[in-house]
């Protein structure tokens, strides 16, 4: 029978629709809606091993939320750069938290009026006084708990500690030749001295005592270094050339043992460096660094005393550290920094203390009348 045509009940043949004829009969769906045929491709079938593959993913990629972070981006970068974070700090020590910034400060002729001068001027001229902290190293032969009480009470605010600089004498070997050489040059050489005793800190600012601040200390005190230990100021008011003759200092360049010299022809206009202000990164300080400076005080011959261990310092150091700007250097104005300029006590070499008058009056902000009397009771 043609496929196409279906019997009538009163014989003969009718023609199938086109339609009904092309889908093989049975029943049509009613008209206005679209045949469903039973020819649709199966559902494809995953292998069997990337389930397990993807779960496996999705568990190392869960573990990967409980390593350590390496990095992060400071939200004040506007370029939000990527930045390797320290794992040299301790996260107990607040010395070593981010913004911190440590003042040392070491005092020959105690006078409690010129830190608390330096320290009120350093916090007002602060934008983050909380993470400024002080350390004062004081006379050896003193009693280091009566000062820091009166510091106390004046600065009751002020995150500070004050030290006996015996105990940085007792834990230098003055037996050994170093040891002997640092304390005999001490106050000149006293911020190598705390580098001594504060490798624990990752850096510090060294400001001397007599000192009145009128910058942003905590611009100073974050300054990146580099590969450099020692940032420092220049005092070009004597030079190299000055001190001593160029032809022996080639000459001393020739014979001396590499490490101790420069590879380049000393400059005759080199500068000294100037010790009032100083950021040191102690790990950084080359472990031969004191040696160097008492080789080279061996080596050259200046008549005055000062000069002499402040021209070894700085042939020791030459093109070793990094040149601080020069508004941190220190001046009676228009700088950073300026000098105390208020009344003080002056040491002789035997110890007696004499009391000198002011030049100035930038003192005067910082230091109340009845601050002043308490210190001096």
């Amino acid at each position: 029978m043609d496929p196409a045509r279906e019997p009538l009940a009163g014989g003969g043949l009718q023609r199938r629709p086109a339609a009904a004829a092309r889908a093989g009969g049975g029943p049509q769906p009613p008209r206005g809606q679209r045949a469903i045929h039973p020819d649709v491709d199966p559902q494809p079938r995953p292998w069997p091993w990337m389930q397990k593959v993807a779960i496996l993913a999705i568990v190392l990629l869960g573990c990967l939320q409980f390593l350590p972070a390496t990095h992060f981006r400071d939200p004040n970068d506007p370029h939000r750069n990527w930045i390797p974070i320290d794992r040299s700090r301790n996260p107990t020590d607040s010395s070593n938290v981010v913004g911190s910034v440590d003042v040392f400060s070491w005092i020959s002729c105690l006078d409690l009026r010129t830190l608390v001068v330096l320290t009120n001027s350093t916090l007002s001229s602060s934008s983050d006084p909380q993470n400024v902290s002080f350390h004062f190293l004081i006379p050896e032969g003193g009693n280091d708990k009566s000062p820091y009480y009166k510091l106390k009470l004046v600065l009751p605010d002020s995150d500070l500690t004050v030290t006996s600089q015996r105990q940085i004498k007792d834990k230098l070997n003055v037996a050994t030749p170093e040891g002997n050489f640092l304390w005999s040059f001490h106050k000149e050489l006293s911020p190598l001295l705390i580098a001594k005793s504060q490798l624990s800190k990752k850096r510090y600012l060294y400001i001397s005592a007599d000192s009145i601040v009128k910058g942003k200390i905590e611009d100073l005190g974050r300054m990146d270094l580099g590969t450099y230990a020692i940032a420092a100021t220049e005092d070009c008011s004597k030079r190299f050339g000055d001190l001593v003759s160029m032809d022996v200092l080639s000459a001393i360049q020739r014979a001396a043992p590499k490490s101790w010299v420069s590879k380049e022809p000393y400059d005759k206009d080199a500068c000294l460096l100037d010790f009032d202000v100083l950021l040191i990164e102690p790990r950084k300080l080359e472990k031969d660094l004191v040696e160097s400076i008492k080789w080279w005080a061996g080596v050259v011959d200046v008549a005055n005393p000062k000069d002499h261990i402040r021209l070894a310092i700085a042939l020791a150091l030459y093109d070793k550290y990094l040149k601080l700007p020069s508004i941190w250097k220190r001046a009676d104005a228009n700088a950073d920094i300026l000098n105390y300029d208020g009344p003080n006590k002056a040491c002789s070499e035997d110890g007696r203390q004499q009391e000198q008058s002011s030049y100035g009056d930038n003192w005067k902000q910082y230091l109340h009348q009845k601050s002043e009397t308490i210190l001096n009771a």
